[in-house]
């Protein structure tokens, strides 16, 4: 188990911009689905991996594919995974079963199976010394695929956001729109003037400084069996040791409302980011034509057709823009585009923008 093969899943539409962020962090991309990647690791940067990238959903661990065409072929391809090489005693494990194009279709019957054969049921009336983990079964055209999800809680779930608006954006969603469009590649100051929670300003300075996305978090995978303790020490402590001083010119964040002013303020103190953004109450209306500007303004319900025809004319008077909106919402910028890209944001059909800011991809 010296090479691990991984399937890092990410929003559809954000594979290449996650797959470009592991090329970064020398992660070889095997191949590129819809909704993932899958890759080849070691055990050192399957600890990065959930460490520095800020695009990537969870990571799921392989652990064997097998022809399945019956229930007796799953079961019997799952009694030759040795999980006890894998997982701890005293440990639960959670099915989640799905199946695609295959003989086996029933996802409680194969998730039954399994249990049969992993005898590590889960009670959430009960505390396991190690841990709960979750064993994912896909059969597809009747070959299963068993893996292990390393990750625990989703990576966008960084720990430092305990406090978000109505329709807030997903850490990983601002991170992958800042990467996308080459705002992170910009030397002056960032500005979101419709910040709601700080998630993208946030996520901004956290780039900038090279603060690590999972730094103050723990991971699924650290309670397996084969994993080293010490040695992920060690790489914690050397990112950390990375991080770059405060930044010498603030971001600037803004919002009409006082509530999220004070909700940004909170996150970006847990985020560590307090001293490199300066916040403030302001109408994105009034924005400045020279600002380079990274936001995810109001869409939807949220204002009148009326107020958002004026909010979207303002930001597309912005020197340089990215931002998420609706496709639909595009024209009210009356901005030329660079570049655009189509992923979802809760469910809604969203597209990236891009005008101003140097891709270098």
């Amino acid at each position: 188990m010296s090479r691990l093969q991984i399937y890092v899943v990410t929003a559809p539409g954000l594979e290449e911009v996650t797959a470009r962020e592991m090329a970064r962090l020398d992660m070889k991309v095997i191949d590129l689905g819809i909704g993932g990647l899958t890759s080849s690791v070691t055990w050192s940067q399957l600890m990065l991996a959930h460490l520095q990238l800020r695009t990537a959903t969870r990571i799921l661990v392989r652990l064997d594919r097998f022809e399945a065409s019956g229930f007796g072929d799953l079961k019997e391809g799952m009694s030759q995974i040795p999980f006890h090489n894998w997982l701890p005693r005293h440990s639960a494990v959670e099915i989640s079963a799905s199946a695609s194009g295959s003989r086996l279709t029933h996802t409680d019957a194969i998730a039954e199976r399994t249990r049969e054969v992993v005898r590590r049921s889960y009670d959430p009336a009960l505390a396991y010394e190690g841990g709960v983990h979750t064993l994912h079964v896909r059969v597809s055209r009747n070959i299963a695929t068993v893996s292990l999800d390393a990750t625990g809680d989703p990576l966008y779930k960084r720990g430092w956001r305990t406090g978000a608006g109505a329709a807030p954006v997903r850490e990983t969603l601002a991170a992958s729109l800042l990467q996308w469009s080459g705002a992170v590649n910009h030397k002056g100051v960032l500005t979101d003037p419709c910040c709601g929670a700080g998630t993208i300003i946030v996520e901004a300075a956290q780039i900038a400084r090279k603060i690590p996305a999972g730094l103050d978090r723990s991971f699924a995978f650290e309670n397996w069996v084969p994993v080293d303790a010490d040695q992920n020490a060690k790489l914690r402590a050397a990112v950390r040791a990375d991080i770059r001083p405060a930044l010498k010119k603030r971001y600037l964040a803004s919002d009409l409302s006082a509530e999220m002013i004070d909700i940004a303020r909170d996150n970006a103190e847990r985020a560590g980011v307090a001293d490199d953004l300066e916040f403030s109450v302001g109408d994105a209306v009034a924005l400045a034509p020279g600002a380079t500007v990274v936001t995810n303004p109001p869409y939807g319900e949220r204002l009148s057709a009326t107020k958002l025809k004026t909010l979207y004319q303002a930001l597309g008077k912005a020197e340089r823009l990215a931002a998420i909106a609706p496709a639909s919402a595009l024209p009210t910028f009356k901005r030329e585009f660079d570049d655009t890209l189509a992923t979802s944001n809760g469910g809604l059909s969203v597209r990236f923008v891009n005008a101003g800011f140097s891709t270098k991809r």
